[in-house]
């Protein structure tokens, strides 16, 4: 899938470091609703954390298309003495399985970024053990508005910008009633959501970082850097007037489990 002139993953991998600075206070958290949903990839948000709950002897394989953030997965896994888990740069919905399959297949905020949402996480699902489980993280409906909002406005008036895919596919599954329809509709079993809200003080420096480490960026695709500091600057102007202090994190962790 593209963004602008990048595939996605181009698109995270150029952002990484910008990605990472908001790691304590954004991804992580999110990663650890997920690994609690999926243990009774990217960075290591969800991967990590999984990797610690399941202890030495399981194991954790971590797919992702952004070179970037695997190698900070890398690092932070080495930093944190995890030998459990192995990261590697594929594509997830071809990944290879061996065996019976995986325990738990877990996706953090990705699904919607998939071609076809449908389609790929349904191949997701066949990596699963029969009896085993698929979860999902996806932002609620109405998350990160304001943050949101402002930037796509601010870019707006150095481009047109078509509604992303992703966006589409995301307002398919954005409520805990659709999130768990969806995974029924994929053949699970027994589907809960879990709804996870917490609050990310927002300055416009890190909004900026937030937007230029993230999927967002790819709205920036293209623009001569000039352009770029006009739209940091609208950003900036329209956070300001708007009074938009605080990032409003809303998830929804959905999991089911697969026997086929």
């Amino acid at each position: 899938m593209t963004t602008g002139q990048n595939t996605v993953g181009e698109v995270f991998s150029a952002g990484a470091e910008e990605f990472h600075r908001w790691s304590g206070r954004l991804w992580d958290p999110v990663g650890e609703a997920t690994a609690d949903a999926a243990v009774p990839a990217g960075a290591g948000a969800s991967a990590l954390p999984a990797a610690r709950a399941v202890g030495p002897g399981g194991r954790v394989d971590a797919v992702d298309l952004a070179d970037g953030l695997l190698a900070i997965g890398e690092r932070r896994a080495r930093e944190q003495g995890l030998e459990n888990i192995r990261f590697h740069h594929h594509d997830v919905t071809s990944w290879p399985v061996t065996g019976a399959g995986y325990d738990v297949v877990q996706c953090a905020l990705g699904v919607f970024f998939f071609p076809d949402m449908d389609r790929d996480s349904a191949a997701l699902t066949r990596k699963v053990r029969p009896g085993g489980r698929f979860v999902v993280t996806v932002w609620e409906k109405g998350a990160l508005a304001g943050w949101q909002s402002a930037f796509r406005a601010a870019v707006l008036t150095e481009r047109d910008l078509p509604r992303p895919p992703q966006m589409e596919q995301l307002a398919r599954i954005d409520t805990a009633g659709t999130l768990a329809a969806w995974l029924e509709d994929l053949g699970g079993s027994e589907p809960r959501v879990v709804r996870r809200r917490f609050d990310a003080p927002l300055s416009p420096d890190s909004a900026w970082v937030l937007a230029t480490g993230s999927g967002t960026r790819g709205m920036l695709d293209g623009l001569s850097p000039a352009a770029v500091e006009r739209v940091r600057a609208e950003f900036t102007a329209r956070l300001t007037a708007d009074a938009v202090d605080d990032l409003d994190v809303r998830v929804l962790t959905g999991t089911a489990r697969f026997f086929r």
